[in-house]
């Protein structure tokens, strides 16, 4: 009696536990429609193909098409075919249905008896949306490495088991994921939104691409959605669109219900990718319920497993692969957290990383740490090697002084060949305490005094070392006026060089102004937040909103003015870090782009810079480096033109994101 008063209430359970799933994420009336035709796209259409359909109702699709491997081409085909359908919808209206040529009753048929208002919206209308069936095959595959890990996670917080797919539709489960705008991970978190979320996002470690750690912060960012929204569409939504967003959606059509905001909401930021992303989700979660149904060839994969070591102090990664035995392959496989900067460089993992392994028993992890332990550092050699960005009007004596490290070092590390050569934009090493520098070659070079381009040195007798194709030479003069700095691409070297073309700071504004009595006033640089300058000063956020009179719930704006109290310490660190903030950002970018070519936009009327950049799915800064003149205002005009580059993925992991321009 018992075992059947059991089995009854575990039966029971189940299915309320489906029915409130049902509840928790419906797929009713137009949704099913379109949760339909993102299964089709995820199952049916490879990223060699695309569907050529109506972008406000996606039951009406004219045609599967094949895809140019060429974009020039693609773009070409695309613009042509959607002309001749735009053609014929308008000539179906013109006739009223009478005298209809082959082409336009076949249209017809296809698309049924339709009014002439409505022909006509059709007409304008028309997308292509490029397959992904391979990709999300892959997706499918790779979401198994870490799966169990986001479970686990979810179900701690008592969220429901759907959401763990959400990745599919942000990264494909990308890994090392990274978008245009700067998303990073299978959740894609922007910068400012991890930090919220208290993910770490230095120059060596990014939390964001942890697979787990991210999870952790993306599982409190929907249930902040759904406390928000109390719905779970809607709080899925607003992961794309964001809450504020969403909650404006509710007020402005009087309903929280996911398919009469997609019927009535017309905000302008509410476009296809935001009205789709519900969708899209759902059709994923329906495809890895059962992934043999539509991919007979699947076989699922056996789960990543690790083991983790807490590191005691700060060490490199050569020193970890040294004391190990690991390769820096499987380093790099276990901790997607680690920047790649930090395998080039002899800069420090910070102390207490959490550092990931193959899994081995507790023997061999304590057999880890005492070989590290075994390592002698002192305290001394534990000064952190670091990157920097030569800013306008700054010398190597200057950045010398901030880093209390010798000139002579500083350019024989660099293998900077003419100090005259040196420019805002420039990013150099600087030596830690046990980079090797290399020895200069004595050669007498007193032509080179005489060059206008000379960098503006402050010191009365410098001996700077060179290496052996322009040595040693002594600067006999007290200062030396201002070079006219030449631009970043004029001198760049080649790729695989210290520092690479496209990078560069010169467009930004990261100088300190000297206020007096340790205080500073800076100009707020693009992602930038208050957070970051608390973080960099090592003060309380509260500390800067009290001297800059911000009250709480106010936000900063970029090209605003802030005042900082820094004392000398903290002057040289804020600088340092804020550099490698904006570094780190451009280095990820070049990492998985290729700018190649520029374009222009007009500027229409309705515009605003920010719709604007959404539109073209690119990064302010980047677009800013596209100018003349470096510089982009918000204050833009109808016909003002707005140069922007043209940008292609450098890699397959930067192809297979999944992002909003992902039609032609």
């Amino acid at each position: 009696m018992h075992i059947l008063i059991y089995l009854f209430l575990f039966v029971t359970c189940n299915l309320a536990s489906a029915q409130d799933n049902t509840v928790h994420f419906p797929v009713t009336g137009d949704m099913r429609t379109r949760v339909d035709f993102w299964k089709k796209i995820y199952t049916e259409v490879t990223s060699r193909e695309g569907l050529v359909h109506d972008s406000e109702d996606l039951s009406i699709i004219y045609k599967k098409i094949s895809l140019s491997k060429s974009r020039r081409t693609r773009i070409r085909e695309s613009k042509k075919i959607k002309n001749k359908i735009k053609k014929l919808l308008r000539s179906i209206a013109k006739k009223n249905y009478k005298n209809l040529k082959q082409e336009e009753q076949e249209l017809v048929e296809k698309i049924g008896k339709r009014d002439k208002k409505e022909l006509y919206r059709m007409s304008k209308d028309i997308r292509i949306q490029y397959g992904m069936r391979d990709r999300y095959s892959q997706g499918l595959i790779r979401s198994y490495a870490y799966l169990h890990y986001i479970d686990k996670i979810f179900e701690d917080l008592n969220l429901p088991h759907e959401l763990t797919y959400l990745p599919h539709v942000e990264s494909s489960f990308n890994y090392h994921a990274y978008s245009k705008v700067g998303a990073a991970g299978i959740w894609q978190f922007m910068r400012s939104t991890a930090r919220h979320y208290r993910l770490k996002v230095g120059y060596i470690i990014d939390e964001r691409r942890d697979p787990i750690k991210a999870t952790k912060a993306a599982a409190k960012l929907l249930q902040d959605n759904y406390r928000k929204l109390r719905s779970w569409p809607l709080a899925l939504t607003a992961y794309n669109h964001g809450a504020r967003s969403m909650e404006r959606a509710i007020k402005k059509v009087g309903s929280n219900n996911i398919n009469t905001i997609i019927e009535k909401y017309d905000g302008r930021r509410f476009g296809f990718a935001s009205k789709n992303f519900y969708a899209t989700f759902m059709a994923t979660v329906e495809i890895s319920r059962n992934p043999e149904q539509y991919f007979p060839s699947f076989k699922k994969p056996k789960p990543y497993i690790f083991s983790s070591i807490k590191l005691d102090r700060p060490y490199t990664i050569n020193q970890i692969m040294k004391q190990t035995g690991l390769t820096k392959q499987i380093i790099k496989e276990y901790n997607p957290a680690i920047r790649k900067i930090a395998y080039r460089t002899n800069l420090y993992l910070p102390k207490k990383f959490e550092f990931r392994t193959p899994k081995v028993d507790k023997k061999q992890q304590d057999e880890y740490l005492f070989s590290l332990k075994e390592l002698k550092t002192t305290q001394k050699d534990l000064r952190i090697a670091s990157t920097h960005i030569i800013n306008r009007g700054e010398t190597l004596y200057d950045i010398s002084r901030i880093y209390r490290v010798a000139m002579n070092d500083i350019i024989q590390f660099n293998q900077i060949s003419n100090p005259s050569r040196i420019y805002a934009g420039m990013k150099i090493k600087i030596p830690g305490e046990k980079d090797k520098v290399p020895t200069k070659v004595a050669l007498n070079v007193t032509k080179l005094t005489k060059t206008k381009e000379l960098p503006n040195l402050k010191a009365k007798h410098v001996d700077i070392g060179l290496d052996k194709n322009v040595a040693n030479f002594v600067v006999k003069r007290k200062r030396v006026a201002k070079a006219k700095l030449p631009s970043l691409n004029k001198y760049a070297q080649k790729e695989g060089s210290l520092w690479k073309p496209q990078i560069s700071l010169d467009s930004y504004l990261l100088g300190l102004r000297d206020l007096g009595q340790n205080i500073y006033q800076i100009t707020i640089e693009t992602e930038e937040t208050l957070g970051h300058y608390a973080e960099w000063a090592n003060v309380r956020t509260q500390s800067i909103r009290d001297l800059n009179r911000i009250r709480r719930g106010r936000s900063i704006q970029l090209g605003g003015r802030l005042k900082i109290k820094l004392s000398p310490q903290q002057k040289n660190k804020f600088i340092q870090q804020r550099e490698e903030y904006h570094l780190s950002i451009q280095e990820d970018f070049y990492e998985s782009y290729n700018v190649a070519g520029s374009e222009e936009y007009t500027v229409r009327r309705g515009d605003n810079l920010t719709s604007i950049l959404q539109d073209l799915n690119l990064p302010y800064w980047l677009v800013r480096k596209e100018q003349k003149d470096k510089k982009l205002s918000s204050r833009i005009y109808v016909g003002q033109k707005i140069g922007y580059p043209k940008v292609t993925a450098k890699n397959e992991e930067a192809s297979q994101i999944p992002e909003d321009k992902e039609e032609i």
